[in-house]
């Protein structure tokens, strides 16, 4: 019955389901004899039951079954297929019966299962189910004594050295089952008895000296099959046993069989990850370090090292729990052995070696120990002399520093991970324990790149350095040498490490030191700009920069905020007047200053453990409420000066870029005293004031006189000053008070309706960011504000639309919080969704980008229940979206349908009520209008790339003859796209799917599509499997499918089909997930798909280069962007084929070889300008070669056969022919003999010479008149012109 018992495991029978029915349903179509044999065994038992008028329960199954075996145990043979049936049956029936009958029935069970199951000749399934019955017996069996059960267990430990596998891993199964239930029992110890004796017994029978070579043998393979037994049962036996089957282990370990060291560590691997097994620690400390010596000597296999590592892992750790003195006092030599395995070329080896030794770094060095290691130092007089102390954590922090060994340099950058975790956990004692260790990596940053390829991990590790020490040990340690007259010399490495992880440092530190050695390169600078030396004076310069880029880092929760905060507000301020360079600088790390005091004393619970490093862990250990606290009110007291400073640079400069000096402000508002935000508020819109009234005078002039000198630089500046104002204000708000605010939105009422576009701009600005933070104030002005936006929409500027529909977004979802105000304002809420959806068609890019966002945040505010929405809401906003398709204009329906399409992709909820859109898309497509028919198309898009195919298919057909149905009537057609369409289709539905739906005058349309898939796939295949791996393998980094209305709506849809639409086949597209044949196709056709772009650019492309915002050079995608849009503004390069033109606009003819253009002499003169005069944009291959040739100087022109009275070529004497050379024909490729022989023909006129030099030398041949070759001319055939 193999493979009835693997079932059984897994089987389960209802008490109130018939035990015959529910085996005869489940086996009696199988063809196995074993389990034709049970259901003929159920079958007949279940009859006799039946004619003996007994019920059909587990009871009377069980006495019938019993009384069967008891009668065929007698009569038969063991290996009587009946009874291995009986015995599977009797195993499904046992743990439905109670325990008090078993324990009734124990006695004769217990004789019958012994009976049957003694002799050897029983079959597999046969002893397993019994065995499985025994096991049951014996777990049952309580309060009984242990001469009850002894010989049922004994049977159960003969089996585990059985030959037959199955009956011998099924013995180890119920054996541990056995064993976990006699935990904390009288029957654990004797149990635990009974296992050691029959592998002492067997140890004994395989290294005997009175045994025979046959009995060794049988006796060692044995033994393995009890240490099978014992990596299921060792953790569940008493600790007496444990111990002297350990000791056994020890003794076996000394053979350096791989066999038995690997069950022996499989053993004990098991024990030390078991909670709650009992083990004596210095054994089994004893035996680890018999392992350890084992790996030192490099005995071990690959698996060996691999399993030695991760077992050294757990043991030691287990151990550290149980006695940590004797645990510690081995430290070392695990270390050692560790750092042995780490010395190896296997991969899995070195990883469970590195995590081997991180793991322990972490577990059992303690604060004692690296207390003692630090004393002993301390007390040694010669500390520089010591390589390490004759302490546990030297000989361990000696061992950490021979992994930077030449000998570890293939592993470095595992190593270096160690290293890393001894730094972080010993922290600043590292100063002490690990000197030679940072000596040692300074003398690695100085290798080259050829002998370092980690030079990343290198830096890591000097980031756990530093946040171990702190800066002020480490640059003690390795001092940056700034001073030095070669910067050569400098470690100036060390900058970006600083830079990167300096945490919990101190600002005196900062003060006095890096601000010190500001001064020291200053006037290092100046000196070399007096010797003349001006590249060397503005390399030095460039270090003031990067010392004061180090502020943020030393501003990232330090630890002495409220003591030296002051002595660096001085310096700050100063440099805030006069370098204009580190503004942005000094501004970030103030803000970082603010925010993070700010965020200890508003969270209770701190971030997790995780998600932070272990030195930011420490610094935020020191932040205590009382620390933050005390903080804020140094920052506090200096709020008003930083206020002015930051203010008078802020309107002084021509643009805050970046916003760092609006934010510095209102981050200083935000904690500073009310009076003082207020009287500077007050000042701040008393300016204000005067700069509108100034601006207003200014503007009446201007407008009654008709002749002015233009002075547009005046002009603007009342208009500048205006709108740097109102920023200032806005800046305040953290700070302001309900009346203030009043105050604020009163100023700027007037300035919504202004014609300036810049101060409209920034109203609207303002008035967003007062809705967004301002809560009450959006309640208790909403009705005004709802007229002001309606009143002022007229005369908004396009520059402020964007900002416009910010606050359209505040205020419809304020109202639609309230069920009863979005009742009485539904007409204006309306009105606000029209106009978001209109903006959808807005020309400027940032505008409609923002109008698609406001939507989509609209139908989250509606559905997500955190913010008070629900599903249903959702579903009513797509509603009034699609109310638009009811719109008169062309403009207005493909604008709603846009937006239409942008809620689908959005929410998976509402793919299902698109659909209920698409009759009416559909008939919209046969309106003869591009505008609406390019939207609807996007529609379809979306529902195609979002939708599943089970949804597809229901609703395929009409998908497909709409599409299909109105091209043939309109102008436009949009093949392109509509056959992308039909494409995504059939990648979804499949293309049986879709030739079902398919009209029969379209069908060669598909065919095209089915052909190009298959093309497409097989070019894929005949890629090497290498070159697919190497794509495969590149693209490993995840990103999500984001929103894109141009490659969605465009109506260039040939450029798209493998770049775009890809990605939009599923809502969330990982490009690890993509595949190697999409990713070869793609690379084909690359440079060609970005030609066509640049020539086919969108209008949202124009836009872009209108926009006055500066270009990111860090954003790598607007920055390709730009230089393909550049190549457009770019002159066209000259040609030599160009005619050439004189100064005074006639045509210059050159008789013969045409003069070669002279170059710039100027040496500032653009290098690419110069290399692109040299080709022509419009230039064919052939021209681009021909020059390339003449310019170099070997090419061939032929001018000796040029004639000066006619043109053409003329025939020389004693020459070789003008047209010498065998003409390229693509014929001779051809597989027709006719046409190759036609090809052929050409090469008749180059060997017509030869006839003339027969019977000549080489001299002589060479020597003849006209026959002079030029030295440098290449063999091979020219063409003349």
């Amino acid at each position: 019955m193999e493979g009835l018992e693997m079932e059984e495991t897994s089987y389960s029978l209802d008490e109130s389901e018939d035990l015959c029915s529910s085996l005869l349903s489940r086996f009696s179509n199988s063809k196995q004899e074993d389990h034709q044999h049970l259901c003929a065994v159920i079958g007949a038992m279940s009859q006799e039951l039946k004619d003996q008028k007994l019920p059909l329960s587990p009871i009377a199954y069980f006495g019938a079954t019993i009384s069967s075996l008891d009668r065929l145990s007698t009569a038969s043979q063991p290996s009587d297929p009946v009874i291995a049936a009986l015995l599977t049956l009797l195993s499904m029936i046992l743990p439905r019966i109670s325990v008090a009958i078993l324990r009734k029935k124990r006695d004769f069970f217990s004789k019958l299962l012994l009976r049957i199951l003694r002799p050897e000749s029983a079959t597999i399934p046969g002893v397993a189910s019994g065995l499985k019955c025994i096991s049951h017996l014996l777990i049952v069996g309580d309060n009984v004594i242990w001469s009850e059960i002894a010989l049922l267990y004994g049977v159960l430990l003969g089996f585990i050295t059985d030959s037959r596998p199955k009956v011998r891993k099924q013995s180890h199964l119920c054996l541990r089952d056995v064993l976990r239930s006699f935990q904390r029992s009288a029957m654990l110890a004797p149990a635990s008895e009974g296992i050691t004796n029959i592998f002492e017994r067997f140890l004994l029978l395989a290294g005997g000296s009175n045994s025979n070579a046959s009995q060794g043998k049988k006796g060692a393979q044995e033994v393995l099959y009890v240490m099978d037994a014992l990596k299921d049962c060792l953790p569940l036996m008493s600790m007496k046993f444990t111990s002297s089957i350990m000791k056994y282990f020890k003794s076996l370990m000394e053979l350096h069989q791989p066999l038995v060291t690997r069950r022996i560590t499989d053993s004990l691997h098991v024990l030390c990850l078991h909670p709650t097994s009992e083990v004596a620690p210095d054994v089994l400390l004893d035996l680890l370090c018999s392992l350890s010596s084992s790996a030192s000597a490099n005995e071990n296999s690959v698996d060996g090292m691999m399993f030695t590592a991760r077992l050294l892992d757990v043991g030691i750790r287990k151990v550290y729990l149980l006695n940590r003195q004797i645990c510690i006092v081995k430290l070392p030599i695990v270390f050692n052995a560790l750092g042995e395995i780490l010395a190896c070329e296997h991969e899995e080896a070195l990883f469970a070696a590195m995590e081997a030794l991180k793991s322990l770094i972490e577990a059992c060095i303690d604060e004692s120990l690296i207390k003692q290691g630090v004393d002993h130092i301390a007390g040694d007089e010669d500390v520089d002399m010591r390589r390490s102390g004759p302490t546990i954590i030297g000989k361990i922090c000696a061992t950490i520093e021979s992994l930077l060994g030449y000998r570890y340099n293939a592993v470095w950058d595992m190593a270096l991970q160690v290293v890393s975790a001894m730094f972080n956990k010993l922290g600043e004692n590292s100063s002490f324990l690990l000197r030679g260790t940072i000596k040692s990596l300074a003398d690695m940053q100085k290798l080259s790149d050829e002998d370092l390829s980690c030079r990343k991990q290198l830096h890591e590790c000097f980031g756990s350095v530093l946040g171990a020490i702190g800066p002020e040990t480490f640059l003690s340690l390795l001092p940056l040498k700034l001073e030095a007259e070669d910067l050569f010399e400098a470690n100036v490495w060390l900058l970006p490490i600083l830079k990167k992880y300096t945490v919990g440092a101190r600002l005196s530190f900062f003060t006095k030191s890096i601000l010190g050695m500001v001064e020291l390169i200053r006037q290092k600078a100046r000196m070399l700009e007096q010797e003349g030396r001006i590249f060397s004076s503005r390399s030095t310069e460039a270090l003031v920069y990067s010392l004061w880029s180090l502020l943020p880092s030393f501003c990232n929760y330090p630890v002495d905020t409220a003591e030296s905060f002051k002595g660096l507000e001085e310096v700050l301020c100063s440099a805030l007047h006069e370098e204009p360079d580190v503004c942005g600088i000094i501004c970030s790390s103030l803000q970082i200053l603010i925010q993070q005091n700010k965020r200890l004393l508003e969270e209770d619970s701190n971030l997790s453990n995780n998600e932070i490093s272990i030195p930011e862990q420490r610094a935020r250990a020191h932040y205590t409420p009382q620390v933050a606290g005390d903080n804020l009110s140094t920052l506090r007291s200096s709020a008003k000066k930083f206020f002015s400073v930051l203010s008078g640079i802020f309107l002084k400069s021509p643009k805050d870029s970046g916003g760092y000096l609006q934010s510095t402000i209102g981050e200083f508002a935000s904690i500073s005293d009310r009076a003082v935000v207020k009287s500077f508020f007050r000042t701040t819109m008393q300016k204000l004031l005067t700069v509108t009234q100034k601006s207003v005078k200014a503007e009446q002039p201007r407008n009654s006189s008709s002749m002015q000198i233009d002075d547009s630089a005046n002009k603007n500046l009342p208009l500048l000053a205006r709108g740097q104002l109102l920023d200032l204000a806005v800046s305040l708000l953290p700070g302001l008070d309900a009346k203030e605010v009043d105050l604020l939105f009163v100023a700027i009422k007037p300035a919504l309706q202004d014609d300036q576009g810049l101060v409209q701009k920034k109203a609207y600005k303002i008035l967003s960011i007062i809705l967004r933070d301002r809560d009450v104030f959006l309640s208790t002005k909403l009705d005004d504000l709802l007229e002001l936006m309606i009143e002022v929409l007229p005369s908004c500027h396009f520059s402020a639309k964007r900002y416009r529909l910010d606050c359209l977004y505040f205020l419809i979802v304020h109202v639609s919080k309230d069920a009863a105000s979005e009742e009485m304002k539904s007409d204006n809420i309306s009105s606000f969704l029209t106009e978001i959806i209109l903006a959808l068609k807005e020309s400027n890019k940032k505008t409609r980008n923002r109008a698609y966002d406001i939507l989509v945040q609209i139908g989250h505010a509606y559905r997500d229940e955190e913010r008070g929405g629900k599903k249903e809401n959702l579903q009513q906003f797509f509603n009034m979206v699609a109310g638009g398709l009811a719109g008169e204009s062309p403009h207005m329906i493909s604008a709603a349908v846009k937006g239409l399409a942008r809620l689908a992709y959005e929410f998976s909820d509402l793919v299902s009520a698109a659909y209920n859109v698409l009759p009416s898309a559909f008939l919209l497509l046969q309106r003869k209008n591009r505008e609406i028919i390019k939207a609807n198309l996007g529609l379809v898009k979306v529902l195609v790339a979002k939708s599943q195919a089970e949804g597809l298919h229901t609703h395929l057909r009409s998908m497909v003859e709409g599409l299909l149905k109105w091209q043939d009537n309109t102008k436009n057609h949009f093949k392109a796209k509509v056959k992308l369409l039909l494409e995504m289709l059939v990648q979804k539905c499949g293309l049986d799917a879709v030739k079902a739906v398919m009209p029969e005058e379209h069908m060669k349309l598909l065919t095209n599509i089915r052909k190009i898939k298959e093309r497409k796939e097989r070019k894929i295949v005949s890629n090497s499997e290498e070159e697919s791996r190497s794509l495969q393998s590149k693209a490993t980094t995840s990103r999500l499918s984001r929103w894109n209305h141009t490659k969605i709506f465009s109506d260039f849809g040939n450029e798209e089909t493998e770049d775009s639409d890809t990605e939009y086949m599923e809502a969330k597209t990982v490009s690890g997930r993509w595949s190697k044949a999409s990713s070869l196709s793609k690379g084909s056709s690359l440079r060609s798909k970005q030609t066509r772009r640049a020539s086919k650019s969108l209008p949202e492309d124009l836009f872009d280069q209108l926009e006055d915002d500066p270009l990111d050079l860090l954003d790598r995608q607007r920055t390709r962007s730009a230089l393909r849009s550049s190549e457009h503004l770019k002159r066209k390069p000259e040609s030599d084929d160009e005619p050439e033109i004189d100064s005074e606009g006639r045509l210059v003819i050159h008789e013969g070889e045409r003069p070669k253009r002279e170059t710039p002499s100027d040496p500032d003169s653009d290098a690419r300008s110069q290399a692109g005069s040299r080709l022509s944009a419009k230039s064919s291959a052939k021209t681009q070669k021909r020059r390339k040739t003449s310019d170099s100087g070997w090419a061939y022109v032929g001018k000796e056969y040029a004639s000066k009275k006619a043109g053409g070529d003329l025939k020389r004497k004693d020459k070789l022919e003008p047209y010498a050379y065998w003409p390229l024909d693509r014929k001779m490729m051809s597989r027709r003999p006719e046409h190759r022989a036609a090809a052929r023909k050409g090469m008749a006129s180059v060997v017509k010479l030869t006839k003339k030099l027969e019977g000549k030398s080489a001299s002589s041949a060479l020597s003849m008149k006209g026959l002079k070759f030029r030295r440098n001319q290449r063999k091979g055939s020219k063409k003349s012109r």
